[in-house]
């Protein structure tokens, strides 16, 4: 009995004893309780919209990633990805595509998950922060119902996974650098720079312009640290080493086209960039906050009011402590300059990289992710800026108050994204249901042209070629003749997909208006506004004959026969 006495380590009782305690105190917390509820609702949100469209078709940019995986896993077409969608995302996606994971089962694993994570890292990066714990809550609130993510969660984009690393980053570095706690629990503090360039790194190979992460983090090092300070911990000169090996590694091993390449495609001699900060603005309002109209909608532009009060708040401490960062040594300055940068600084890149279309400023609102932490952390000061104001007459009457402003802009939030998730799902439903009909009729080694070819060759598993790889042009720029010829010299290529979601046909192939489609190399005309239909089932040019299968939503299918 002795003997089996000492074998038995009290420390395993007192660890398990001390987790249990942990639980139970963590539930009687209603800020616990209040996240948890949060949580909740982000998973089930996500699930639903998930389960909706986990087998909706793929959009161009989608196409492109996965084509490229299929490719590197060997299960079909010769796709490689355009430069500027070079990125770790389609490795990872192969990797799973080559151990069996459905295309639903990856979105899961690559976008679902990664979207309720950023839920849960908004949280615990805002507790980090602050000190006040209702920042963390509505902050939380907000990235659950936040229209852009849950968009985006929905398709195979890179801002779930790459939004989600980068802050991981910010995590590391406020838990271990600012606030000197073990790193989850586990690693030393010290390695918290080091480790913030790990996943900053790793957020850059998914999406490039994600190099801003790392960005806030350097910026805010300078403005609130010593510089001597810095100079002198080896930490920093290990995390720059770490940050040039990697950086080094994924543009020589992953990235095969460079940054200059990548920017190049962003630039068209033809439209000059526009520099127009207006136009960044306007764009930042109404993607993340639904702004339109001044007063126009004052519900549904609730959280543009509250950013506005809570920046202005924030603006006002940092000009009122100017200079006295670094003596001060403020939680909350320090965090709220933090939030000040990562808003800035991104609104600064998009201005120079501002995309003009047709004379206008085109910016994409997910190209604004990077400063949506900061600008959530704005809003929930702003909220609660006037929310303690009322509590100073009825404390009910405070918190009922913060409440209903979050949950209308939260409302509005989740009915902007249903609406624009589910008139989505059915884009390009056509292409992929052409595409599956090749498939069924053609031999592995048969050509498909089609002017989607990342979609026809994700579908199809085959060769595709575009119509002006066949005619050995540029662009729509090229006669029937030429085509002829190009098939003349490509007697694999069997089947033609047109597509009238897609652009970039030339006249004689293609030709449509709002109420009007035509195929004219095919004397086939569809008018919608009398009704009729002219279909002819095929036509020979020389010994080369076109012969009409079958039309699949906006998709005309031919087979080409010798």
């Amino acid at each position: 009995m002795e003997v089996l006495y000492n074998k038995i380590n009290p420390e395993h009782f007192n660890k398990k004893e001390n987790f249990r305690q942990k639980f139970s105190n963590w539930f009687k917390d209603p800020y616990n309780l209040t996240f948890l509820g949060i949580l909740l609702l982000a998973i089930a949100i996500r699930i639903y919209y998930f389960v909706l469209t986990a087998h909706q078709p793929l959009w161009w940019d989608e196409s492109d990633y996965l084509a490229y995986a299929k490719n590197l896993a060997n299960l079909g077409g010769d796709w490689i990805v355009t430069a500027q969608h070079n990125s770790l995302f389609p490795f990872i996606v192969a990797v799973l595509f080559s151990i069996n994971f459905s295309e639903a089962a990856v979105k899961f694993i690559l976008e679902i998950l990664p979207s309720i994570f950023i839920v849960v890292l908004t949280y615990l990066i805002c507790l980090k922060m602050y000190s006040d714990k209702r920042i963390a809550l509505i902050s939380s609130f907000l990235m659950t119902v936040f229209w852009v993510l849950l968009f985006n969660s929905t398709r195979f984009h890179l801002e779930a996974p790459g939004f989600f690393l980068g802050l991981l980053a910010i995590y590391v570095f406020f838990q271990g650098y600012e606030n000197k706690e073990k790193i989850f629990g586990k690693i030393n503090p010290n390695w918290a720079i080091p480790l913030a360039v790990i996943f900053v790194i790793l957020t850059y190979a998914i999406r490039r312009g994600y190099f801003l992460f790392g960005v806030f983090i350097l910026v805010y090092m300078l403005f609130t640290k010593n510089w001597k300070k810095l100079i002198k911990d080896k930490y920093n000169w290990i995390g720059l080493g770490l940050g040039i090996v990697l950086l080094f590694l994924v543009e020589k091993f992953l990235f095969f086209s460079g940054v200059s390449e990548v920017g190049s495609a962003y630039f068209h001699p033809e439209n000059p960039i526009i520099l127009a900060f207006s136009g960044i603005f306007k764009s930042f309002f109404s993607s993340f906050f639904l702004f339109d109209k001044l007063f126009l909608n004052v519900f549904q532009s609730i959280y543009f009011y509250l950013f506005l009060i809570g920046i202005i708040s924030i603006v006002g401490s940092m000009i009122l402590y100017a200079g006295h960062f670094k003596r001060l040594k403020n939680k909350k300055i320090f965090s709220d300059l933090f939030v000040l940068i990562s808003i800035v600084l991104t609104l600064i890149m998009l201005y120079f990289i501002v995309i003009p279309e047709k004379g206008k400023n085109f910016v994409e609102e997910r190209w604004y992710l990077p400063l949506a932490l900061g600008a959530f952390i704005a809003v929930s000061q702003g909220a609660l800026l006037i929310g303690d104001y009322i509590k100073k007459y009825s404390k009910i009457i405070g918190i009922i108050f913060i409440i209903l402003l979050i949950a209308f802009g939260g409302y509005y939030q989740v009915k902007s994204a249903d609406e624009m998730i589910k008139n989505k799902i059915p884009s390009f439903e056509g292409i992929k249901q052409a595409s599956f009909y090749v498939k069924e009729i053609s031999s592995q080694e048969d050509i498909i042209i089609s002017q989607p070819a990342p979609q026809t060759i994700y579908y199809s598993e085959r060769k595709v070629l575009q119509p002006e790889q066949i005619s050995n042009a540029t662009g729509s720029d090229y006669i029937l003749g030429d085509f002829l010829a190009g098939l003349e010299k490509n007697p694999n290529a069997k089947y033609l997909l047109i597509s009238f979601s897609e652009p970039g046909y030339p006249d004689w192939m293609k030709q449509q208006s709002s109420n009007f489609w035509g195929i004219p190399f095919m004397d086939t005309t569809i008018d919608f506004t009398s009704g009729q239909q002219n279909i002819r089932p095929f036509i020979k040019y020389q010994n080369i004959t076109f012969t009409f299968l079958d039309v699949k939503q906006d998709v005309f299918i031919y087979e080409i026969s010798r």
